[in-house]
């Protein structure tokens, strides 16, 4: 399991209505506890979003194509023990809203790292 990534960008921030933290996981490191009711919603060309079918909960960002995707980015606020999580660099920050600052300070990326 990686670090904790915040991601300013468009998708992200329409999608969360803020910004997306979120932890890069590998897809053999996966488990689904309630299949029936995860949802993929093809969100652009290459990307897929996760998100729960009955309280409409986000829960994952993929690439949709499974030739070359070995790992999936799950929601900071899904796990359970938040407390092994560090959040560790922001990216997509020239595309952030205006309405708010970055105050820490980790890493910044204009697009992505």
């Amino acid at each position: 399991m990686g670090p904790v990534v915040a991601c300013h960008c468009g998708q992200c921030n329409r999608s969360t209505s803020h910004v997306l933290a979120a932890v890069n996981v590998l897809e053999s490191g996966i488990s689904w506890p309630k299949t029936d009711t995860l949802t993929w919603y093809q969100s652009s060309d290459f990307a897929e979003r996760g998100f729960c079918g009955a309280c409409g909960s986000p829960l994952a960002w993929r690439l949709s194509d499974p030739a070359v995707r070995s790992s999936a980015s799950l929601m900071a606020g899904s796990f359970d023990n938040k407390d092994v999580l560090t959040l560790d660099r922001h990216i997509y920050v020239s595309h952030k809203a205006s309405y708010y600052d970055i105050t820490d300070d980790l890493p910044q990326y204009p697009d992505s790292d």
